[in-house]
């Protein structure tokens, strides 16, 4: 069994509290949150990291990013595997957890859904086919609670676009010696916050008479917490490192 505690009481983590029961290969052994939640099952509750008193193989994080960053360094030295969904990260962030995968298996992504994957690959293999032609824009969706904008998922789809773009510049630049051209061109940004939207994504890709677009809409919440948890399942026999949801579904 794999002992995993959840760190956070938010809605994410509340979620993949009330998924962990349904797989075999994960135990609950712990909730990590400043406050108590009301609708915590029967396990294990600290407040703080410091206070857990629990052997662990897996820590799963959703909270803030000072979180995040508290969970990289308490995982690093207790050696645990981290797998983190925590968005709005700032440099010292990323920082903590890459330094934390030199000494276990880490995993962070804004968005743990397999379809979000599958939708960052495509946008980097069609940004890469369609150059710098393609004026390129994401629109992101999401509930009225929802703090930063644009979503880490928007920013991580833009990564991707401008990632794909790079690559196929250099590809024709090697195939056929042309310039790539002098202009990598910007992604522009649209966010809006309303109601109790989950998450949706739109990216566009705007040519001269014509127009591609890429849709992801989680419909449940629940999508992000079974993807946490089966990136847990995996990143528990990984060796140390900083891995990405293409890494654990193979999709790069």
């Amino acid at each position: 069994m794999i002992r995993t505690v959840v760190h956070g009481a938010g809605r994410m983590a509340r979620s993949v509290l009330a998924q962990l029961s349904g797989y075999d290969k994960l135990e609950p052994v712990a909730l990590v949150s400043r406050t108590l939640p009301d609708d915590c099952p029967g396990i294990d509750w600290f407040a703080s990291l410091e206070e857990l008193q629990s052997d662990a193989d897996l820590l799963i994080d959703f909270t803030l990013p000072g979180g995040a960053r508290a969970a990289a360094r308490w995982c690093a030295a207790n050696n645990v595997a981290l797998v983190s969904g925590t968005t709005g990260l700032v440099d010292k962030d990323i920082e903590a957890l890459k330094s934390a995968s030199r000494e276990v298996p880490v995993l962070w992504a804004p968005n743990l859904s397999h379809g979000v994957a599958l939708v960052t690959a495509l946008v980097r293999q069609a940004a890469a086919a369609l150059g710098v032609g393609a004026e390129i824009s994401i629109n992101d969706v999401h509930h009225r609670h929802k703090l930063d904008a644009p979503s880490g998922t928007a920013l991580a789809l833009a990564g991707a676009a401008l990632e794909g773009r790079l690559l196929g510049s250099q590809s024709r630049l090697d195939g056929e010696g042309s310039s790539p051209g002098t202009e990598d061109g910007d992604v522009a940004f649209s966010s809006v916050r309303e109601g109790e939207v989950i998450g949706e994504h739109t990216i566009s890709f705007t040519m001269p008479n014509e127009l591609i677009e890429i849709t992801h809409k989680a419909l449940d919440r629940t999508v992000f917490a079974k993807g946490a948890l089966k990136a847990g399942e995996w990143l528990v026999g990984q060796k140390p490192g900083y891995y990405s949801t293409s890494d654990w579904l193979g999709l790069d």
